[in-house]
């Protein structure tokens, strides 16, 4: 092999039945978005650095526009892009908004086993949403797609990216945030270093469980607080459904979240497949800025990388 024609690492050619069989997982799950009265939107693959938040964006590609002189970035998430857009084009468009998208993006660098630098994600949001209603539409219609394109052994782990800022609140500790930083590593031993009489339920509560009522029958009444039953009950209420829905499904929890879902508010989840370490799918709620007024959307995305990954294994 010419050495000279290798592609940079994490990039990748799709090839003949590896490419219809990824075209045709696409239009699968855009067809399910139809059906359910998602509408269809493209956004490009480069944005304004500047139109983004530090803390929106990190792991991208930058490079100088020759143009306007500004730096622009190449997209490693298509949500954030969508949340430009309903403050600009569609800011005039009557609410909800319901959405769907596919679209490759970049990343700088990839942790994961596979490495791979470029990802396509197709997905659909739901902008506008101010019902608990939003968050079972949204799971629904993302199970339901991920059964039609014949994933087995689903898993679901749902996060509660609001609840350790309300749990530590609660403690009212001087530590606070020597605490959060042990909880986010799950460092139990530090944990108990820290906060001595309440390790072992913040432990049990930091360590991914499958039995919710559990964990909320253990929280002692000093901790419970209205605010911090309120977060437990949207879990509950997730929970709930997915049992009576899709009771082949396993559930599991993180309640204090992890930082892949950074900008997520309320509830998030991640979908795994079989044995398969990553997630194939990913989505939560998470606020949009629309003229100094926020919006609440909830949307999900599936990896297609993934369930190429899957394929290949099987």
């Amino acid at each position: 092999m010419n050495n000279k024609k290798l592609l940079p690492v994490g990039f990748y050619d799709l090839i003949f039945e590896e490419a219809y069989q990824n075209h045709n997982n696409i239009n699968l799950a855009l067809d399910n978005f139809f059906n359910s009265g998602f509408k269809l939107i493209k956004t490009p693959l480069v944005e304004f650095e500047e139109s983004f938040s530090s803390e929106e964006i990190a792991n991208y590609f930058c490079t100088p526009d020759l143009i306007s002189g500004k730096n622009i970035i190449f997209r490693n998430d298509i949500t954030l892009q969508i949340s430009r857009l309903v403050a600009t084009r569609l800011s005039q468009h009557k609410m909800p908004l319901k959405l769907c998208y596919v679209g490759d993006v970049l990343n700088a660098k990839s942790s994961d086993l596979y490495a791979d630098r470029q990802q396509t994600q197709v997905g659909f949001e739901i902008i506008g949403c101010d019902d608990e209603q939003s968050d079972f539409e949204v799971i629904n219609l993302l199970l339901s797609t991920l059964n039609k394109l014949k994933l087995k052994k689903l898993l679901i782990e749902i996060y509660l990216p609001n609840f350790l800022q309300i749990f530590l609140e609660q403690l009212q500790l001087d530590n606070s945030n020597d605490l959060k930083k042990a909880i986010v590593k799950k460092n139990i031993s530090e944990i108990r270093k820290i906060c001595p009489e309440n390790h072992q339920i913040i432990a049990s509560i930091a360590l991914i469980n499958t039995d919710l009522q559990s964990i909320i029958n253990k929280i002692p009444s000093a901790i419970k607080s209205e605010n911090i039953m309120l977060e437990l009950s949207r879990a509950k209420k997730i929970e709930k459904f997915l049992k009576e829905n899709y009771p082949e499904i396993e559930i599991c929890f993180d309640l204090f979240g992890d930082s892949n879902n950074s900008y997520h508010h309320d509830i998030a989840f991640d979908v795994f497949c079989e044995s398969f370490s990553y997630p194939i799918a990913r989505g939560g709620k998470y606020k949009i800025d629309n003229n100094h007024s926020n919006i609440n959307a909830i949307g999900a995305s599936i990896y297609m990388n993934s369930l190429r990954k899957i394929s290949n294994k099987n």
